[in-house]
């Protein structure tokens, strides 16, 4: 089976047997840790610490030291590049790692519960059967959940995702202007 992730840029393309991955450097391994390494891989990309949020957690941490270190540290570092952001904080230690390691993963999960949650396009190919199904769906703790029927084409498929997406808007609108008028 070719499992295809239609909404990511570049597509993701996953051919496993339901269970088991089949090819490429992931062979083996099972469909969903692969689907949460590809999450992962994904949002890692767009994670940005702000300088403002790992100064106050420094502050929290009642890290008074590191927390005036921030001002020393070029804040375009904090954007998913390791290496240079290893290279720009090794003057200022341990701890203040730790902090950014610290706040890194918490906006690291919050992002992946952000792409869990994202409704995408999916097209999951039976190579035995020559069957595809297009469909809307979301992967969650690397299940694959499908959300819609199938669709003949993927712009039927993107218009019924661009719909369900304007609903989802249009519904929490709906409710605040309900709970006003109570």
């Amino acid at each position: 089976m070719i499992e295809r992730w239609l909404s990511s840029n570049p597509p993701i393309q996953i051919e496993h047997d339901g269970h088991l991955v089949c090819c490429g450097e992931k062979s083996g391994q099972s469909i969903e840790s692969v689907r949460q390494a590809r999450i992962q891989e994904e949002v890692e990309a767009q994670i940005e610490v702000k300088p403002l949020k790992l100064r106050q957690h420094f502050l929290q941490q009642g890290n008074f030291q590191d927390a005036e270190k921030m001002e020393q540290v070029d804040g375009t570092v904090f954007q998913g590049k390791h290496g240079r952001l290893l290279a720009e904080v090794n003057f200022a230690g341990t701890s203040f790692l730790e902090g950014f390691l610290s706040v890194y993963g918490m906006e690291l999960d919050q992002a992946v519960k952000r792409y869990e949650e994202k409704l995408q396009l999916f097209e999951v190919e039976q190579q035995e059967k020559k069957q595809k199904a297009i469909f809307i769906g979301r992967v969650r703790k690397g299940n694959l959940e499908q959300l819609s029927e199938g669709f003949p084409t993927v712009q039927e498929a993107k218009r019924k995702l661009s719909n369900m997406q304007q609903q989802k808007e249009i519904v929490p609108q709906q409710f605040v202007v309900m709970k006003r008028e109570e």
